[in-house]
């Protein structure tokens, strides 16, 4: 056993109590093992620190314990410090625990400590020469943390000693290709990578490395030499491809950018991964240019030609037409998700969301409604199907999807509350406003902090010129929670029209447009026409009514105002 072991090999003639204390140790430690054989770490690491206070000369024990207490140390520097000093014991007992060295030589890095990591490597490399991981460590600590060129030869004599034994490598040639770089030698970098090309003629990958050296070196004509070869000897290589690309685009020959990518994309042998990188990287470059959407769009449609059942493509097409402001054009691209992954709920979500963005609220309804077909005792799905409903004035529709949400044993209070004010948001519109205040008061009773019924709630008050004073307050506690919420300014600046305070109104009507993200609502522009009448900006006002009426033709008082140039007499 462990530490009665330890005991006998130092030939230590143990006390009774010694033996005593080092047979409970491992029996601790046996017990400790089974537990965390059952991922039971809490009753792991207790019984390992129990064992190892009977214990302590045993470093193998505190080894263990050790690195449990440094890899769950976080941010606790005092806990780090404690087991990286108990695996610093083991090694400096036991160098020959070949992996107990190589954990405790990464934690050496971890911790910053160079010096000991250097030392721990090349310990291992002495009494192991013939382990490659020691090898390789031992190297690139000589490479990477020194520009002493003695120690660079050496990482190279310990690489080539290496390759010797297992054959060359893209990872060893790079290594000894960095220790030459670091020497100053390009002559023997140059001749380190084509004896890698000569090794390996079959490999796109062994150009493409060597490609990637010659633009560091500052010999770019090179690099798009061994570029195009690595294309010749393997066309379907989407590594070469994408290479070929990045480098048209970092020497501004967009013409030779478009057609590489075309071409990676068009090769239905460069697997889709590859595809799906090259054109990430492609959009990531471009999307903001609305001269290079139509190119963009182009290369979707070829890639979607070639794979069309394919989620991530549409995936990634939707996450850029986001990107450029298309959010119905991106819940379409949400639909061939659905069809072919129809069980994920997310999927749905997302798409709902989408066309919500799109202010197409009958496709969010539909949508919504073939979703709870899918997932009937998902309630949030019933609660944005009614708020759907309600938007497209389906105002029966939406009672149903409310009643059904209700009967749900599973609503938490965030839930019940945004129910609630649904519920109410739905009764203000069928004139029912005492039945509305009741229900928005139950949502403030379940969630006193949800700031959307206290906006809901102030506007309903304020539309209904009712009870100012507490339609202001709930207005003001909205903003406290959500200060730069477009909806709450929007409401507190009406609330302020209603009391005549035309300078406040305009100072939050201002804070809305400014932070409004898209196309301003007719609502919106209505409200700010009229606030910029009462403060005698009449022009500006009309300009809003206009635009508003634009959004909302068959709106009479708008239109009225816009004929008239005037507000409404009452």
């Amino acid at each position: 056993m462990a530490a009665v072991g330890a005991l006998m090999a130092k030939g230590h003639k143990a006390t009774w109590q010694e033996g005593a204390d080092a047979r409970k140790s491992d029996y601790i430690f046996m017990e400790a093992q089974r537990y965390k054989a059952s991922d039971q770490n809490d009753a792991y690491y207790a019984l390992m620190k129990a064992a190892y206070e009977l214990a302590s000369e045993e470093t193998s024990l505190g080894f263990d314990l050790g690195f449990y207490e440094f890899v769950l140390s976080g941010n606790d520097q005092k806990m780090a410090e404690r087991g990286y000093r108990m695996m610093e014991s083991h090694f400096a007992a036991d160098p020959a625990d070949y992996y107990g060295s190589l954990l405790f030589g990464d934690a050496s890095d971890r911790m910053g400590n160079r010096e000991k990591s250097l030392e721990v490597w090349r310990k291992l490399y002495e009494l192991f020469p013939e382990k490659t991981d020691a090898a390789i460590r031992l190297a690139d600590a000589l490479e990477s943390r020194t520009l002493d060129s003695a120690k660079q030869r050496e990482a190279i004599d310990i690489l080539n000693r290496v390759s010797n034994a297992e054959g060359l490598s893209l990872a060893l040639t790079s290594r000894k290709a960095s220790a030459y770089m670091n020497l100053g030698d390009t002559m023997a970098v140059k001749a380190e990578i084509l004896r890698f090309i000569e090794e390996t003629p079959e490999s796109p990958e062994s150009r493409v490395f060597a490609g990637d050296v010659y633009m560091a070196i500052g010999q770019p004509d090179s690099a798009l030499t061994l570029y195009t070869d690595a294309s010749r000897v393997d066309p379907a290589s989407g590594l070469a491809y994408y290479k070929l690309a990045e480098y048209y685009k970092s020497v501004g020959d967009s013409v030779s950018y478009d057609r590489e990518v075309f071409n990676a994309l068009s090769l239905p042998d460069v697997d889709l991964d590859t595809k799906l990188n090259i054109l990430t990287e492609y959009v990531r470059t471009l999307y903001d240019d609305p001269l290079q959407q139509p190119r963009i769009n182009d290369l979707f449609a070829t890639l979607i030609d070639l794979y069309p059942h394919e989620p991530d493509v549409h995936n990634l097409y939707s996450s850029y037409l986001v990107a450029i402001d298309e959010p119905e054009a991106a819940a379409q691209q949400q639909e061939y998700v659905i069809d072919a992954n129809p069980s994920d709920p997310n999927v749905w979500k997302r798409t709902i969301a989408l066309y919500f963005s799109a202010g197409n609220y009958e496709k969010a309804f539909e949508t919504a409604k073939r979703a709870i077909e899918a997932f009937p005792q998902d309630v949030n799905l019933y609660i944005t199907a009614g708020e759907a409903a309600v938007l497209i004035k389906k105002y029966d529709d939406a009672q149903a999807m409310y009643d059904a949400a209700s009967k749900s044993d599973r609503l938490d209070i965030l839930q019940r509350s945004q129910l609630l004010t649904s519920q109410g948001d739905l009764q203000s519109k069928l004139g029912s406003l005492d039945r509305a205040i009741e229900l928005y008061d139950s949502a403030l009773t379940v969630n006193p902090l949800n700031a959307m019924t206290m906006n809901n709630y102030a506007y309903f008050l304020a539309c209904d010129n009712r009870d100012l004073e507490k339609a202001e307050s709930l207005s003001k506690r909205s903003l406290e929670i959500s200060p730069d919420n477009t909806s709450s300014l929007d409401t507190y600046a009406w609330i302020q029209f209603k009391f005549r305070n035309y300078a406040i109104a305009k100072e939050y009507i201002d804070r809305t447009i400014e932070l409004t993200d898209g196309d301003l609502s007719a609502e919106l522009l209505d409200h700010a026409g009229d606030i910029y009448f009462m403060n005698e900006l009449k022009d500006e006002a009309v300009d809003f009514w206009k635009r508003a009426l634009e959004i909302e033709p068959d709106n009479k008082d708008i239109a009225y105002k816009v004929t008239h140039k005037s507000l409404k007499s009452k």
